[in-house]
């Protein structure tokens, strides 16, 4: 059984100590750029790391917040609202895609989600500075964010061999949470949107009393087992177990009962 409360938590913690490692990656090992225009720095490594451990949404704000703060740390706040959308995209894209993609090709989405760093920095200071002073910069931009990609690769697979992408662990960049799981296995899988959490419950205490296991899942949105992957959807949905799905807002645990039974009937 998922405790709500306790997977914000966990996530929250996790954002915070990914939020640390990016600002020290970024200030500890940063070299000013030739030029004088910005700084060369490892924090693409853990930019990319919060997107895998977090997914996309919750991995770009904790990436784009702390890479910004690291750019007004080290003197350069000129930088700061550039690298909280530019980071923040590359977090989001590899977080994205990282998530809902079989293992071997989803690493390849690390070095193209990078490749926005590059970009998006060389757009900024072409406005700031002008296309001629920009140009040099792609250079040393490119070479970083690919340094950060094979760094956050290597860290990544060996973070796969732990608890933190275990199909226990609440942290897996999925949208969506066990409630309440059986101990002998479920009859019949309940699912609705968070806000429907109490009908869930009320439906499942209303089965077991006629003997009947119900697993109950809570979903962020109606799409959110289209942006998980096989492994991950089967977590929620074993293909041998029947599901009820309450779309109807106004559904109540009796009709979702009824629907239950009759599903498992068929």
């Amino acid at each position: 059984m998922h405790d709500h409360t306790n997977h914000s938590v966990r996530r929250l913690t996790t954002a915070g100590v990914l939020a640390a490692a990016i600002v020290l990656l970024t200030t500890l090992v940063s070299i000013p750029m030739p030029g004088g225009l910005g700084y060369i720095n490892l924090g693409d490594a853990g930019v990319l790391i919060a997107g895998a451990l977090l997914g996309g949404g919750w991995g770009a704000l904790c990436a784009g917040v702390a890479s910004a703060l690291s750019d007004v740390l080290l003197g350069w706040g000129v930088y700061a609202p550039a690298t909280f959308l530019i980071k923040g995209a590359v977090a989001f894209i590899a977080g994205s895609l990282f998530a809902k993609t079989e293992k071997g090709v989803r690493y390849l989405f690390f070095y193209l989600a990078a490749l926005v760093v590059p970009l998006g920095y060389f757009l900024y200071e072409t406005l700031l500075y002008g296309y001629a002073a920009a140009i040099p910069n792609v250079v040393f931009n490119a070479l970083q964010c690919v340094v950060g990609a094979v760094v956050a690769h290597v860290i990544t697979v060996m973070l796969k061999k732990t608890k933190l992408f275990s199909a226990e662990n609440a942290l897996l960049p999925v949208c969506a949470e066990i409630l309440r799981e059986p101990k002998n296995g479920p009859d019949v899988v309940l699912i609705a949107k968070r806000a429907q959490s109490g009908v869930l419950k009320k439906a499942g205490d209303m089965l077991s009393v006629q003997g009947t296991t119900a697993r109950l899942v809570v979903i962020d949105d109606m799409y959110a087992f289209k942006r998980l992957n096989a492994a991950q959807t089967e977590r929620f949905l074993p293909g041998n177990v029947p599901y009820v799905r309450v779309d109807d807002a106004d559904a109540t645990p009796e009709t979702v009962v009824q629907a239950a039974l009759e599903t498992m009937k068929t």
